[in-house]
């Protein structure tokens, strides 16, 4: 071996030092203060499948919904003006997010607040609710409300968004219900908000049917017909113009939380929609007001076309073949509600039949179906039109304001008169611009055609369709007027 070979040649008793990378080791001298790297909570470490899975931890998100100033102003209002109903109480705020009605509570005067939500958004929580200096006050657990224990046997109040589309898809008031009867004290204990209403209106909106319906027959000159009838019996979430819907109002649901169970999650509810104008019928858009009774002064707000628009948008369900209609003329039939497997509100399939005309001689116009599944609401939570809907709320929103209770007698110049009420308790919906069309709501039990009045008790003809039965004669469709069902 040469002397090359043997100076190449490595030490063969030398021991190195451990290396330790917790202490200061630049070479600058100091001390041996050790440090320990932060780990990183769950929601840090989140890819684009897991977010596809858990939005609501997206930061976009959380960004949309409290921008969404109509919502978080009236629950601030709801929280802010009724502190004697909140200091020194137990509050449980389902379904927290970031945890912004928590904060409310909290600085209402709530003794302890616990807030509750399944999404890892609550790993932001802890921080919001750390930097404001609440965490002596809420107290943020991850997980579902029907998996959780609360370390106290009972709460007085029960804050929660549990709204969805349309009042129920995708809502989370089986959830309140659930921790109503298990944890809210009895008697006495709240809800905010507790009753909801949900409303139909035909609407003419032949653009947004063109562009998203029949739009398939034909692209790019091949017959995609096949995804026509795909995109036909998904529900859209859009805003609408005043002017695009053609009938009067009519209630379809009420829900009460201080009272409901699941059992009325699925319904079914006849309607009627006296025309107010002529044109066409492309489909029917859903909406719903929200009411905090509880409230010393009672607050709600409304996410129908003539309020400031809100993050829930309206629901619009397009039929197969718009309909021709005229101003005076009159539309009547059934819609049901049906959750998968009887409580799964983020998978609902919606049925309805439309009848037309004189209940003594009436036609056959719809009979559709529309799925609510969830894969629609992950592609409408990045939907451009949703963020443009929340700009300028805040300048335009007057729902703030105490709604008074209706007067019957009211001047027949006002255009806001005569809404009716969803209970005793309760007071009218937020009024309409004085420039709407919007007139009162219909009465429920009878349906006025040709200058006289039809009720359901002086009916002596019935219609069946599938195993329900309406007040009227059955005719046989016009197939050269209407050559397609729906």
């Amino acid at each position: 071996m040469n002397s090359n070979e043997n100076s190449k040649k490595k030490p063969q008793n030398i021991k190195k030092p451990p290396v330790q990378s917790d202490k200061n080791d630049s070479g600058h001298g100091g001390s041996d203060t050790t440090y320990t790297a932060s780990t990183p909570t769950p929601v840090e470490t989140m890819t684009s499948r897991d977010f596809h899975l858990d939005y609501n931890a997206h930061v976009e998100m959380m960004n949309q919904m409290l921008k969404d100033t109509v919502r978080i102003d009236n629950f601030k209002a709801a929280i802010l003006h009724n502190k004697h109903l909140f200091k020194g109480k137990c509050v449980l705020n389902i379904g927290c997010g970031t945890g912004i009605f928590a904060l409310f509570a909290a600085k209402a005067g709530a003794a302890k607040v616990f807030a509750v939500d399944p999404s890892n958004v609550v790993y932001y929580t802890r921080k919001i609710v750390q930097a404001n200096g609440y965490e002596g006050v809420i107290e943020v657990i991850k997980g579902k409300i029907e998996e959780i224990d609360l370390p106290v046997k009972e709460v007085d109040i029960i804050v929660c968004d549990w709204m969805g589309y349309a009042l129920l898809y995708q809502a989370i008031c089986d959830s309140v219900i659930y921790a109503r009867d298990k944890w809210l004290r009895k008697p006495g204990g709240l809800i905010f908000p507790d009753q909801g209403k949900l409303y139909m209106v035909a609407l003419e909106d032949t653009k947004h049917k063109n562009g998203n319906i029949n739009w398939w027959s034909n692209v790019y000159g091949f017959n995609m017909r096949c995804l026509r009838e795909v995109a036909l019996i998904e529900p859209r979430y859009q805003s609408i113009r005043p002017d695009q819907v053609m009938s009067k109002q009519f209630p379809i649901k009420s829900l009460n939380l201080n009272t409901a169970t699941q059992n009325d999650l699925k319904f079914r509810s006849k309607f009627m929609l006296p025309i107010q104008k002529t044109g066409h019928m492309d489909g029917i858009a859903l909406y719903f007001h929200v009411y905090f009774t509880k409230s010393h002064t009672p607050l709600g707000f409304s996410t129908d076309p003539w309020s400031p628009r809100t993050n829930w948008l309206q629901t619009i369900l397009f039929f197969d073949q718009s309909l021709a209609i005229n101003s005076g003329s009159l539309y009547y039939g059934g819609i049901e509600f049906i959750p998968k497997d009887g409580t799964n509100l983020n998978d609902i399939t919606v049925n309805l039949e439309m009848l037309m005309g004189d209940p003594t001689q009436a036609d056959i116009e719809v009979e559709m179906s529309w799925h609510f599944k969830l894969a629609t609401a992950a592609a409408v939570a990045n939907n451009e039109s949703k963020a443009k809907t929340l700009d300028n709320n805040k300048d335009k929103c007057n729902s703030l304001k105490p709604i008074k209770k209706p007067n019957i007698e009211e001047n027949s110049n006002n255009n806001h008169k005569n809404l009716s009420k969803l209970s005793n308790d309760i007071t009218k919906v937020p009024k309409t611009p004085n420039n709407s069309n919007q007139n009162n709501l219909i009465n429920q039990n009878s349906i006025i055609c040709s200058g006289r009045v039809v009720t359901t008790d002086n009916l002596n003809n019935t219609i069946t369709i599938g195993k329900y039965n309406y007040p009227c004669c059955k005719n046989k469709r016009n197939k050269s007027k209407y050559p397609k069902k729906g």
